[in-house]
């Protein structure tokens, strides 16, 4: 039989701060500090997540026009595709304003531009920023390490009641709206981590798990329990969410990953499975008995009952607006929570916005598998897969609800985007043959 090729430990090598770094910042600010909490007076927009997303965005345009040459467009599929976005956005945000809009939608408007302009920035340094596919990784693991942190903090809310997170001494940041970090249901603590929602803390964990799952399959030099204990904490903390997410974005997340799979690790893996389902029954059989309950009467759900009722509304306020929208961020919570991501989108950034954004996701995704299909190691194979399995599960889940507007998800999809992009350049034959220490892949450093 022959074996898998595995991610080899790289040499430790000292080096200025470079766009790993920065991310890695990013990865903290966005996932260590309840997204609930922000600079007083600035709202959504204070979050420091998207502070350093605005200032990633500065960096990214100080490294691009200090470039020395044209870089090939074969190299920057998933930035085509963002600009496309940026366009559509851009385009609905001047015909929401040539409209007269009440205070609260003018202000939510002028909000949602700016978290767009910071996620755009993570997205490009991630995208032309990360130099080399071992910084690339390195930045995958300590992704992995802070969904871990976070599936072990939604473990002991779930023991404990408590979301701890309150606990937190933040000075200078104030609460921007209702924390639910120890919300129930059926009886049972539905744990979020730091994030506003379970649902939240199910995408953020879902779409880090073919990550987590490929790295732990093929970084055999670390030990056991470095590889695997992250990905423990994630399941546990996702079947803890008592979300029916939880499980359609595991699933999504799956199916990606099974055609790069041998019949051997498939079996092990569910194996492995309906052992973690079997310890969380014996510790907790409410906590499985709600989850197969939720499936079964998934048509009684009262949540699933507000998304078919939301239709109607729909489909009269779309008429209204159908090419552009209404401008990104205007349909306030208040109106009507639609939990469909993409009808929130249709309804606020029109037919157009929509198009561009889904062609953005698929964009990265395929950019993701093709890079890996085109590696001669099998296991960097396999990690196009994982890229492309996160963007998939963070999609699907995107249907359940309205994602963009909690900061953890929408911060973390934006991220995944860039990493898929970052991947195809870095994977791509022309970019060996770019020398070139000016270019904005090789000069977004911090010194």
């Amino acid at each position: 039989m022959q074996k898998r090729a595995r991610f080899a430990p790289s040499p430790r090598t000292t080096s200025f701060p470079d766009a790993t770094t920065f991310l890695t910042v990013y990865v903290v600010l966005l996932l260590a500090i309840p997204s609930n909490r922000s600079l007083a007076d600035l709202g959504n927009a204070g979050a420091l997540s998207v502070i350093w997303g605005l200032g990633a965005g500065v960096l990214w345009v100080i490294a691009w026009v200090q470039r020395s040459r044209p870089e090939p467009p074969q190299l920057r599929p998933v930035r085509v595709a963002v600009l496309v976005f940026s366009v559509a956005a851009m385009a609905s945000y001047i015909a929401a304003m040539t409209r007269a809009l009440p205070p609260d939608e003018v202000s939510v408007a002028d909000t949602g531009l700016i978290r767009l302009l910071a996620w755009f920035g993570i997205l490009f340094i991630a995208h032309d920023g990360i130099t080399t596919l071992d910084r690339l990784l390195t930045l995958l693991r300590r992704l992995v390490v802070a969904a871990g942190c976070l599936g072990a903090l939604g473990i002991a809310q779930f023991a404990t009641k408590l979301s701890f997170v309150d606990l937190l001494p933040l000075p200078g940041l104030s609460i921007t709206e209702g924390y639910a970090s120890v919300e129930t249901r059926g009886g049972l603590v539905r744990a979020a981590g730091t994030a506003t929602h379970p649902l939240e803390y199910s995408l953020v964990l879902a779409a880090i798990l073919p990550i987590a799952l490929t790295l732990a399959l093929r970084e055999r030099h670390r030990s056991f329990l470095a590889r695997w204990l992250p990905v423990a904490l994630i399941l546990i903390g996702l079947l803890l969410s008592g979300s029916r997410s939880a499980v359609v974005g595991i699933l999504a997340g799956a199916l990606v990953l099974l055609p790069t799979w041998s019949r051997l690790i498939r079996v092990s893996l569910a194996l492995a499975g309906a052992a973690l389902l079997g310890v969380i029954y014996l510790a907790s059989p409410l906590a499985i008995t709600n989850l197969r309950y939720m499936f079964l009467a998934v048509f009684d759900d009262p949540s699933a009952a507000s998304r078919t009722s939301s239709l109607d509304l729909f489909s009269q306020l779309f008429l209204l607006n159908p090419v552009f929208g209404r401008g990104f961020g205007t349909f306030l919570p208040q109106y009507r929570i639609l939990d469909n991501q993409y009808l929130l989108l249709l309804l606020e950034i029109g037919v157009v916005g929509l198009a561009a954004f889904v062609f953005l996701a698929v964009t990265a995704a395929v950019c993701a598998v093709r890079s890996g299909l085109r590696q001669s190691n099998p296991a960097l194979h396999d990690m196009g897969f994982a890229l492309a399995g996160s963007v998939a599960s963070a999609g699907v889940l995107l249907a359940l609800f309205d994602a963009l507007s909690f900061p953890q998800s929408a911060g973390l999809l934006f991220l995944l985007f860039g990493l898929c992009g970052a991947f195809w350049r870095l994977s791509h034959p022309l970019e060996s043959a770019l020398d070139d220490p000016t270019s904005v892949g090789r000069s977004v450093v911090l010194r």
